[in-house]
Order: C-alpha cells, then sequence, then structure tokens
C-alpha cells in the first residue's frame, strides 16, 4: 500500500502489525515492572505497532488514527523509566527507529540533517567517520533515539555542561502534526516539542548542529570520604573557564553495583568524574586545575584504568545498574547544586530506617543545575521491600520541591506530581493539548490528566513508610539485597 494514500485498515499497511510479540515488547519500558504500572492505565497493551519510514508514513496513521479515534503512541529507544511511551488506552505504538537515516552532513555550517529515530550513538559514530561529532547526547545515547531524548527534555548529559541543553544545539525540526499535517518549524515554535512526551505530533527529521572531532578527550576519578567535599569540589569545577563535558558524583554502592567491584586499595565513599574535551593544551590545562581542586577537597586519585572503564561505560550505567538488581525504581531530579546534600543525606537517613537500598548518580547538566537520579534497588517479589523503595523516593520528591527543583523527567507517573507542584506546567501541557491535539488521540494521560490522584498517592506510601519501620522495629523487615560492609560503616 501507498502510505501516501489513505489507510483503511491497518492489517494491510506492511509496516504495522498486531502480532502479540510486537505488542508486548512495545507496550513497556526499562522500568522492568510494567505490571505495577498498570494501575495508572485503562488498556496497557497496544493495538498495533507501526514502523514508518517517512513523514509521509506517519501523517497516514495520524490520519487513520485521527478518524477512528485511535490513541497514537510514539516510541523512540523505549529506555524511559516513566512509561513516557507506552499505551494506556491501547492503540498503536509508532515505533521511529527505522527513521534514522542521514539526509546531509553540512561541513562548512556545521550541522546534520537527520531523521529523528537515530539513535545517539550510531549517528555519532558515522559522524566520527567524516571527522565530526555532535556536541551533546543523553547516558542513554547506546539506545536512545533523537525525538526521545527530546521528548523528556534534553537538560542534562554528555557535553551540556559545555555546549548547552539539546535545544540550544537543535536547528530546526520537521514534525507530523496530530491532524497529520506535515511542518517544518524552528525558534520558539520548537519548544512545544520539548518535554512534552509527543503530546503535540511526531518529530520526524531534525537538523542537529555539529563539531570537528576534538584534538583530546581525557579525564580524571577522584573518591571522597565526605559527601560535603565532593560536593564542593564539584561546584568548583563546574565554576572553571573551561567547563567540561561530563562531570558526574557518585557513591559506593552505585560504583560497586555497575563495576561489579572497586580498586582493593579505595576508601573513598563518593566518586568525582571529569572529562574535558578540546585542544590538547586546552585539556591538559584543564586537567590540572581539576587535579588542585580535588587535591584541595581531600580527594583521593583513583587509577586511570579505572577511570577509562567508567568513561567507557558512560552510556550504559542506567541499564547496567538495572541487569544488576532484580528491580531498580528510580527518580529523576532537575535540582540546583547547592540544595543537593540535603536530599542525598534524607535518602540515607530514609533507607536505614527501612532497611532498604539506595544509591545515587549526579550529573552536571549546567553550571548552576543539575540531574540528580536516586535509585531503590530492590525485587518486586519481595513486596514490601520494594513499596518502602517507592515509598523513599515520594519522600524526596517532596524535600526536592521544598530545595527549589523539579522533576527532570515527567511521562505518566509523575503527572501527578506536575499537577500538584508545577501547576503553571500542567497548565501549559494542558493548553498546548487543546490547541493541537483537541481529540486527545496523542499519548493520552500524559502530562494532561492524572489517572491516581495526589491524595491517594500520598496516603498510599505514607501508610506504607509507616508500616515499614514497624517490620523494622520489631526485626520482621530484612535488606533483601546484599552491599558492601563498608559502605554500611561509611554512611550511616
Amino acid at each position: 500500500m501507498n502510505a501516501t494514500e489513505p489507510i483503511n485498515d491497518l492489517t494491510g499497511v506492511s509496516w504495522v502489525s498486531d502480532l502479540m510479540v510486537e505488542r508486548l515488547s512495545a507496550s513497556g519500558d526499562t522500568t522492568g515492572i510494567p505490571y505495577y504500572h498498570y494501575r495508572w492505565k485503562k488498556k496497557w497493551l497496544a493495538d498495533y505497532v507501526a514502523w514508518p519510514q517517512t513523514s509521509e508514513d506517519v501523517a497516514a496513521i495520524q490520519k487513520y488514527a485521527l478518524k477512528h479515534r485511535v490513541a497514537i503512541i510514539p516510541r523512540g529507544g523505549g529506555t524511559c523509566y516513566y512509561g513516557s511511551a507506552s499505551p494506556t488506552r491501547g492503540g498503536i505504538v509508532v515505533d521511529t527507529k527505522r527513521m534514522d537515516k542521514i539526509i546531509e552532513v553540512n561541513k562548512d555550517e556545521l550541522w546534520v540533517h537527520v531523521k529523528a529515530g537515530a539513535v545517539w550513538e550510531r549517528l555519532d559514530n558515522e559522524l566520527a567517520k567524516q571527522g565530526f561529532n555532535l556536541p551533546v547526547a543523553p547516558q542513554s545515547r547506546v539506545a536512545s533515539t533523537l525525538a526521545g531524548w527530546l521528548a523528556i527534555g534534553g537538560k542534562a548529559g554528555i557535553g551540556t555542561p559545555k555546549y548547552g541543553s539539546m535545544i540550544e544545539n537543535v536547528l530546526e525540526m520537521e514534525v507530523v502534526r496530530p491532524d497529520g499535517t506535515i511542518e517544518t518549524i524552528t525558534g520558539d515554535e520548537m519548544l512545544s516539542y520539548f518535554g512534552t512526551a509527543g503530546i503535540t505530533g511526531v518529530v520526524t527529521s531534525m537538523k542537529l548542529k555539529i563539531i570537528p572531532t576534538p584534538e583530546s578527550t581525557e579525564g580524571l576519578m577522584f573518591s571522597f570520604r565526605e559527601l560535603e567535599k565532593a560536593l564542593d569540589a564539584l561546584t568548583r569545577l563546574s565554576k572553571t573557564k573551561n567547563q567540561p563535558i561530563y562531570l558526574r558524583l557518585t557513591d559506593l554502592e552505585y560504583e560497586w553495583r555497575i563495576q561489579g567491584g572497586l580498586p582493593p586499595d579505595t576508601t573513598g565513599l563518593f566518586f568525582v568524574v571529569v572529562t574535558y574535551r578540546g585542544t590538547v593544551d586546552e585539556v591538559a590545562e584543564s586537567l590540572k586545575t581539576a587535579r588542585g581542586i580535588f587535591t584541595i577537597a581531600s580527594g583521593k586519585e583513583m587509577p586511570q584504568s579505572y577511570y577509562i572503564m567508567n568513561w567507557k561505560d558512560r552510556d550504559i550505567v542506567e541499564m547496567k545498574l538495572k541487569l544488576e538488581v532484580p528491580t531498580l525504581s528510580m527518580q529523576n531530579f532537575w535540582i540546583p547544586i547547592s540544595n543537593i546534600e540535603p536530599i542525598v543525606r534524607k535518602m540515607y537517613k530514609i533507607a536505614s530506617g527501612y532497611k532498604i537500598n539506595s544509591c545515587f548518580y549526579l550529573v552536571l547538566g549546567s553550571s548552576a543545575m543539575a540531574r540528580l537520579c536516586v535509585f531503590a534497588p530492590s525485587d518486586h517479589r519481595h513486596w514490601m521491600h520494594f513499596m518502602s523503595g517507592k515509598a523513599m523516593l515520594h519522600r524526596l520528591v517532596k524535600l526536592m520541591y521544598r530545595k527549589g527543583g523539579e522533576l527532570y523527567t515527567l511521562g505518566l507517573q509523575n503527572t501527578v506530581y506536575i499537577k500538584k507542584y508545577q501547576p503553571q506546567d500542567y497548565k501549559r501541557f494542558k493548553e498546548l493539548r487543546k490547541k493541537w491535539d483537541p481529540s486527545g488521540i496523542m499519548n493520552p494521560d500524559k502530562l494532561t490528566n492524572c489517572i491516581m490522584s495526589y491524595t491517594r498517592l500520598n496516603l498510599m506510601f505514607t501508610m506504607n513508610g509507616n508500616f515499614r519501620r514497624m517490620q523494622v522495629i520489631f526485626r520482621r523487615g530484612k535488606n533483601i539485597l546484599p552491599i558492601p560492609v563498608s559502605y554500611q560503616e561509611g554512611r550511616v
């Protein structure tokens, strides 16, 4: 069938499938516990999965969906943990990964025109063959697509401290509106697509800035015994003249889990990784400055081999952590660097009281703001342990808002927090949907509708936390996942 013609029967389209295995694989994300999220959905299983290759393909699907009032769920790599690309009312999952063609590389004006389903790592590798690189990329670049990171905001990742957020690196986009109209947009028009989870339409291609491949990319890793000293070093580095492309802070359990161990002489509890990119002289000067800042803050330099291992794993750290534990619950905060310490300390205090696991990593987004990822490793087969981790994350969300932060990733489950704590953003999302998608077919229930109320959510987690504390008091609450003894001694 010619995709530019009206689609009357999806079963007659070669790039659309209703096979159960395809529908199942396209109806979840990397959470790993989709059944827990069923309570947030009317119908969690997609009816069809489509793999368009052109904007015209997408437009045909959009027009079909609008005519038949069928939900459309745009999907990239599926690496989000918040249900952003999973169905809530059945419908058609539009998987964009076949739209990955490089249309043009302009070496004079330094931009690449590419289909929006391209995976970041593959695109960067192709550009490297021609002597160029992408200035920014998400932490999940090994699997995330261009439009996928755009849909969650693209604020913090590799390169953002030096080159700005994703929106500062996109020159124009081609989009398919919910009514099937194909448009090319630039400037402020693009804002309605950043961080809006596809409720305004599907991005099909974009022009991105590129940079000549830098002469040098090098970095350091230091360990610290005290959180405040690690944060002090990170804060000082964030204000240096030559900004790093990557600045990350983690704790011992996080490092221990993703690397399967630490160098034998490691005595630190917190770890800072910094990477610079530029000319040989620029990088050498930056490393000298960083080493001085780390030393003043009583940091201990880690073996270069361990830094290299961390740098190579930068793209898979979240997915690697997920593989190390049966169930991984997490929450992402976008918060001023100056307000991070009380949240991390509160995390440790709650985890200790609940006898559950917790760890974190922080990635610098700009000179003042960072993405703080808090994890609650668990096993949903041990329901109280798992739900206690969710209760901890809920309490940290409330503290985070009091400290001037906001949620980094929105999606489905976090819509309830947006409505409660970010009413202006919630109002803006409602207005965008009313303007561009009055029929409500684009990613239903994301950002604009709360299936579960905040009152119910807060009561559920409060009761769960209280019950868990009672279990611990009466020695019925056990931590089901082993953690290093040194970590237990160091953080309490």
